[in-house]
Parts: C-alpha cells; sequence; structure tokens
C-alpha cells in the first residue's frame, strides 16, 4: 500500500460513481457528482466503473439482452451486503424487499460473484458491450487484490479503440491500479497522461482537475509536501468552482498541521 495514504483513504469510490445516473450522454455529468468515488483510490472504482460503463451501454443501439446481463452484472457488484448476525428484516421490522439481487456477507464473497458474471457475459457475443464489461472487472478485480490482473486489463481496454469518456475511465482506472499495487512513479506517469489527454478533447474538463489532483496526492504519498501543496492549489487557481475543491481544502488544511 502506498506510504502516506491510509487503507481507508484509498478504499471507496464516492465521487466517480455517480457518473451513470442518466445514461451515456449524461456520463460526463457523473464524474462530478460522485468525484469523491475515485479519489477514494483503488476499489472505489467498483461501483464508479459499473455504474458508468453500464449506462453507456443503455443504447437503443444495443441489443436489449445483453444491456440488460451487463445490467445484472452491475447491480450484483453494487449488491448488499448482510453479514452473518444483522437481521433480514427493516428497523421498522418489516421484511426487507426481495431485489432478486444476492445478499452477500463481505466484500470479497460480492466481488467474486460479479466477476463470474462479468467474465460469463464476456464469454459470449456481445462485443459492442465488452469495453464496457472489461472496464467494469477492473475495480472488482483490485477489490481481490488481483493488482496485475487490474492493471493488464487497463492496459488491454487502452490498446483498443474507445470513446473518450471510456477512454478517461480506463487511464483512471490503470492509475488506481498502479497505485494499489504499490508503483507510484507508473501511477503518477498515468494520471499525467490523463491530464494531457483531457486538455486535448472536448469532454475532459473534468479529468483535467482529477489528473493533477491525483498527481497532488501521490506527491504526498511520497512525502514531497512542498510538491503537493503546489499542485493542489493549482487546480484551485486555475478553476475555482471546481467539484473537488472541497477535498482539495481537507488535503492542505491537513499539511498545514504536519
Amino acid at each position: 500500500m502506498a506510504k502516506g495514504i491510509s487503507k481507508k483513504e484509498l478504499r471507496q469510490p464516492d465521487e466517480f460513481v455517480s457518473f451513470w445516473t442518466h445514461a451515456a450522454d449524461k456520463l460526463g455529468k457523473f464524474a462530478s457528482e460522485r468525484k469523491r468515488a475515485l479519489v477514494a483510490g483503488g476499489t472505489m472504482l467498483i461501483t464508479v466503473v459499473a455504474g458508468t460503463l453500464i449506462f453507456t451501454a443503455v443504447k437503443e443501439s444495443h441489443g436489449k439482452q445483453a444491456t440488460a446481463s451487463l445490467l445484472h452484472a452491475e447491480r450484483v457488484a453494487n449488491g448488499p451486503l448482510r453479514p452473518e448476525g444483522v437481521p433480514a428484516t427493516n428497523p421498522d421490522g418489516t421484511p426487507v424487499t426481495d431485489d432478486g439481487i444476492p445478499h452477500f456477507k463481505t466484500d470479497k464473497e460480492r466481488a467474486e460473484a460479479a466477476l463470474k458474471e462479468l467474465d460469463a457475459f464476456l464469454a459470449g457475443r456481445h462485443a459492442d458491450l465488452g469495453p464496457e464489461a472489461r472496464l467494469e472487472r477492473g475495480p472488482l478485480l483490485l477489490t481481490l487484490g488481483r493488482t496485475d490482473e487490474a492493471i493488464a486489463t487497463y492496459q488491454q481496454i487502452l490498446g483498443g479503440k474507445l470513446e473518450d469518456r471510456l477512454h478517461f475511465l480506463a487511464t483512471e482506472g490503470l492509475g488506481y491500479a498502479q497505485e494499489a499495487k504499490g508503483d507510484l512513479v507508473a501511477a503518477a506517469a498515468t494520471f499525467a497522461k490523463l491530464g494531457t489527454d483531457a486538455a486535448a478533447s472536448k469532454e475532459g474538463g473534468f479529468y483535467k482537475d482529477r489528473a493533477v489532483y491525483h498527481q497532488a496526492r501521490l506527491a504526498e504519498a511520497r512525502g514531497n509536501a512542498g510538491d503537493a501543496k503546489k499542485l493542489y492549489q493549482e487546480v484551485l487557481d486555475k478553476n475555482p468552482n471546481t467539484s473537488l475543491r472541497a477535498d482539495i481544502t481537507n488535503r492542505l488544511a491537513v499539511l498545514e498541521l504536519k
């Protein structure tokens, strides 16, 4: 695990996840709504990616059955946890509604179930949605601690032809996977590329801030507080209304106390 970033911080994505609220054409909005998700780190990408990809899949040009299968895999990836001893009732005593999705005891159990569904999906003839399904596998592999496989998966995705929004997700996912492995140099290079690619794209506005933010996080993790402060401040100076403002303000406050 990267020094300077706690396991809790590298845990769950609350930022990215919101992408998929309105379907493919609204995907760019997702990132800003759930921005906290990806910032959290590696495993967080599960919900994040899951939602994004799924809604990308919800296009009339895609087969209904393929879309339904991928949506189901996404629901499994975000299925509720019900550890041993937790009552199967709501606070008011009424039975928990059966939503048709298994309730898992652990994150590992849930990730394995979702991964199994995605692998079955990819074994079928769903070429149009292949990138989405592979992108959704990445965060599940990270949850299971299979970082090398996650890195290989993101690299495979990036080797193909992608729409910009999926390219950005895959690049950010790769950076997180490299970070989870502890290769902060490679992660920093990946996030720097994310910024370069975002600057060259009409859809890259949100990611320009994120790319610098990630580089600041990594500088902080490597003990370069001065560089981290400069990078955090750069985001605020260039975009005072950035959706990352609260996170950056908090990180700067923490750095001032060190």
